[in-house]
């Protein structure tokens, strides 16, 4: 059998077009560790990363005094180490993969680091606060060769997997015809308190809460039916004065031909999404897939039901699902297979479809902000 290290060596060259590969597998576990262990970490993605087999969380790293070794010492087998300072962190023995849970407007120089110190790494959502950036954190892996997965972790949960099913068998028919999706309310946006949450600062964020939240549901559209195209949209701050974002973005777009969509010849499909976060309306929440045969009608959380229509738009049937204890679970099990060579589930995340997600939300925002090339956010304060 290879070392670790070079078993480990081996299946981190993997790429979107690797990863269906398992010839090299590997019995040892992978060890992680986290950098920023804030509110995303509490419950939704830190747990997991001891949770999930073949997985031992060994790091953490936050800035403020206490708070890394006050996190480790609450990982089961009293081998986690808390650290300040990412240098000293990324040095850890052994260590072979790292978490980024920080906010998106640090999400660069940290992978500037990671990548350098030649650590497979799973990074938070958005990848980038615009394209621009998101393509230059996956350039800095494909060059260190080093796998970057992303945290699009909805493409993972039971509920997508069961759209997914419901759709190849033949419950709305033999293709997507179209998709609406509509929120009215923050979309179960977390950490919202204070005078300027950091999801309401472009610098920090990307923009407003569609950066957070709305970047879920474009990635899902793109997993399940392929990539949008033709993106028109517009954005505007209606009952914000107090921020400088948008709370209001309206897109409309077409789906192209992906190998990897659930039906086929989905290609030509529309797509209208609306994000209305701060309006005064009754709060609201679906997403809709239309066929020729019939429909799926969901909210987009994790856990509500799949209810399914006829062509009529008549109710058939419903489909429940429990709320998982850590949503971030089924991914992060999915990434440490992929980077242990044990398999290469169909829903992982990887820079690529990041970009893609990016790209649709730049072209979206692209008039409120006049532009989102790097460094856009600055002239929010000009």
């Amino acid at each position: 059998m290879k070392s670790r290290r070079g078993a480990f060596q081996t299946i981190a060259t993997a790429t979107t077009s690797m990863a269906s590969s398992s010839a090299h597998q590997s019995s040892e576990n992978i060890r992680w560790g986290i950098v920023g262990i804030g509110d995303v970490c509490q419950v939704k993605s830190g747990p997991p990363f001891y949770k999930c087999d073949g997985s031992e969380l060994v790091a953490v790293m936050r800035r403020t005094p206490g708070k890394a070794k006050e996190f480790a010492a609450k990982v089961p087998g009293g081998n986690c180490v808390g650290y300040e300072g990412i240098d000293k962190f990324l040095q850890h023995p052994g260590l072979d993969a790292v978490y980024v849970s920080t906010r998106p407007g640090t999400h660069l120089e940290i992978c500037e680091k990671v990548a350098k110190a030649g650590k497979a790494c799973y990074v938070e959502k958005p990848v980038g606060r615009c394209a621009d950036e998101t393509e230059e954190i996956t350039k800095l892996f494909r060059e260190a060769e080093k796998p970057l997965y992303t945290a699009y972790i909805s493409r993972a949960y039971e509920k997508t997997q069961a759209i997914k099913k419901l759709m190849k068998d033949g419950a709305i028919g033999d293709r997507v015809s179209k998709v609406t999706y509509k929120v009215v309310g923050n979309g179960g946006a977390r950490d919202m308190d204070g005078d300027l949450p950091w999801r309401l600062d472009a610098e920090q964020s990307g923009g407003g809460l569609i950066m957070d939240v709305g970047c879920h549901v474009i990635d899902r559209i793109d997993y399940l039916c392929g990539p949008l195209l033709n993106v028109m949209g517009e954005a505007e701050n209606r009952n914000s004065p107090r921020v400088a974002v948008e709370d209001y973005v309206h897109l409309s777009a077409e789906i192209d031909k992906a190998s990897w969509a659930a039906l086929q010849g989905n290609a030509g499909a529309s797509v209208e999404c609306t994000w209305d976060f701060a309006s005064t309306e009754e709060p609201y929440d679906e997403l809709e897939f239309l066929g020729p045969k019939g429909s799926l009608r969901m909210k987009g959380s994790p856990c509500d039901p799949i209810n399914v229509h006829d062509a009529d738009g008549i109710f058939l049937r419903k489909l429940e699902f429990e709320m998982p204890e850590h949503t971030g679970q089924s991914l992060i099990q999915g990434v440490t297979d992929n980077l242990r060579g044990i398999s290469a589930s169909d829903f992982l995340s990887f820079g690529e479809n990041a970009i893609r997600t990016q790209k649709v939300l730049d072209s979206a925002l692209s008039s409120y902000y006049s532009g989102r090339e790097a460094g856009y956010w600055t002239k929010m304060n000009t």
